[in-house]
């Protein structure tokens, strides 16, 4: 049986795992902790030491990785060096042919490093691949969609509002609204990805693709599905350049400082009045027609309808 490892213990990575565990693979997570093994899931827990490139090449080769998925939240220059050395072990393991690194957003480009410097840890990763023995690919599904159903829907990823907080019926939305998101359900990706895992060969991206949508539609959709009319603010080009932007309001539990909310929330707007959550058409999502992904309609029906009877 191929063994496909995790490293990475986040919204992503486990939702993934939650995907592997209902097909035909051999599930190893890899975490820096010792976790002990569920006898009630076909999971093994490794536990490894990302500056021990050594040891981690052993314990792919005492494991018999085949196929190494990286979740790894790319936070800060450790997290990115922690990655990095994970796929030096993965290309010296004798076992380990495959990995698809930490990215599961836009296509990071070089020429986006002046609206966010932290994307040089994606490029850096895309590089050492590029020159190492592994078969690779890097899964771009555009913005989850699950931060648009929180509280309601099954989601792993931690609360966080972007652009539309549907639960207060209000909104701060970057431009003018009408740039084009791609989106996907983490469950959906995590399907197509288990998909991808049985083809013979991966493209450099693999674009996986649930629906296009701008934030006009979203609130189109939430404001007919909740009975709400939303108060919404609208932030200029100007405003978004100069980082003097609206944030929406934020769920409980997020505990960031309003300056680190003010600088998310810039970032993201810069990215999206940039347009980089407009996916190519080439999908690899269209090579697999029986999947099924949500649309952003069903997606928020399922979580805000509200029934006029």
């Amino acid at each position: 049986m191929v063994v496909i490892a995790v490293a990475g213990s986040g919204g992503v990575g486990q939702t993934i795992v939650e995907k592997l565990l209902q097909s035909q693979f051999d599930v190893v997570v890899l975490s820096r902790s010792a976790k002990q093994d569920d006898t009630s899931s076909r999971v093994r827990n490794v536990q490894i030491k990302y500056d021990d490139i050594a040891s981690m090449t052993q314990e792919l080769e005492r494991h018999n990785i085949h196929t190494l998925i990286s979740a790894i939240g790319l936070v800060s220059e450790e997290t990115s060096q922690s990655q990095l050395n994970l796929i030096e072990a993965a290309d010296r393991s004798a076992s380990t042919k495959r990995f698809i690194p930490s990215e599961y957003s836009f296509i990071q480009t070089s020429d986006l490093l002046s609206i966010d410097p932290s994307i040089q840890w994606w490029l850096d990763a895309a590089e050492f691949l590029k020159k190492s023995s592994l078969q690779y690919t890097r899964v771009i599904p555009g913005f989850f969609m699950d931060y648009w159903g929180m509280p309601k829907v099954k989601t792993h990823l931690q609360p966080f509002t972007f652009g539309i907080d549907i639960a207060s019926g209000t909104a701060a939305i970057p431009g003018d609204g009408n740039n084009v998101i791609c989106m996907t359900y983490t469950y959906d990706l995590a399907t197509y990805l288990v998909k991808a895992l049985d083809l013979d060969e991966w493209p450099e991206f693999s674009i996986f693709v649930g629906d296009e949508v701008t934030y006009n539609q979203i609130l189109g959709i939430a404001e007919e599905f909740t009975g709400k009319k939303f108060k919404v603010t609208y932030d200029s080009l100007e405003q978004i350049q100069a980082g003097n932007v609206t944030v929406p309001t934020q769920p409980e539990g997020v505990d960031s400082s309003s300056d680190d909310l003010k600088e998310i929330t810039a970032l993201v707007s810069r990215l999206t009045v940039n347009n980089v959550f407009d996916l190519p058409k080439d999908r690899l999502s269209d090579q697999f027609p029986e999947v099924k992904p949500l649309t952003v309609r069903e997606f928020l029906h399922n979580a805000w309808y509200q029934s006029k009877a």
